[in-house]
């Protein structure tokens, strides 16, 4: 493949593992809840839990901290506050620095392109020491205000990019079958335990063989 292929990648369970976005969103607010409300936390976790699958991963609002404050009467609370009180548990996966590295020094254009909200994506970016592989960073609920659900995000990406993109993230449908739908080359990558399909990649220096046609 030619060195006009810009590669883009999603960002929570893909290069970083979900320990510091599940400790926001499975700890953080739940505690904040349960204080508030006045109930026990496994109760608290059980009412955000249910709260977030009705709204659904397809929708901004999933990914919005101020939302969910507002949500459960919390809307004192600071959102960036609450998130940098866990940003030590931010960990990329091992494969990431080398194949970033590989891929830079060759010359590819390489994207993070995100449903995560700025100031989670932010705080991931600086403590992981990623920023200067990217030519862009994006939040697509945040700066574009749409998800990956929709195909349009992807179209939009491959405008930005001026040529072709190929992605790869660990969500099924917004990370492969949409972006496929929207002519885009796509890649589903199976971190841990996590579902796979036929096709899916391990880890990313199978992506990396891909890429470059090994």
């Amino acid at each position: 493949m030619g060195r006009r292929l810009t590669i883009s990648f999603d960002l929570d369970g893909t290069l970083t593992s979900n320990r510091f976005v599940d400790s926001v969103w499975m700890e953080g607010l739940p505690e904040l809840v349960s204080r508030r409300q006045g109930m026990v936390l496994s109760e608290a976790r059980r009412v955000c839990l249910g709260a977030y699958e009705q709204e659904g991963p397809a929708s901004i609002r999933w990914y919005q901290l101020s939302y969910w404050l507002d949500y459960f009467g919390l809307k004192d609370v600071d959102p960036a506050g609450l998130i940098s009180r866990y940003a030590s548990r931010v960990e990329l996966y091992d494969d990431v620095l080398p194949v970033l590295g590989e891929l830079q020094s060759q010359g590819f254009p390489l994207v993070l392109f995100s449903n995560a909200a700025r100031h989670f994506l932010d705080v991931e970016v600086s403590r992981g020491g990623i920023a200067p592989f990217f030519v862009h960073m994006i939040s697509v609920s945040d700066d574009w205000g749409m998800t990956k659900a929709e195909a349009r995000a992807f179209l939009r990406l491959k405008h930005l990019a001026g040529g072709e993109v190929v992605h790869i993230g660990d969500h099924l449908d917004f990370d492969c079958l949409v972006p496929r739908s929207a002519g885009l080359q796509a890649y589903h990558i199976r971190r841990d335990e996590g579902p796979g399909a036929e096709g899916s990649l391990d880890n990313l220096r199978e992506f990396v063989a891909r890429v470059k046609g090994e």
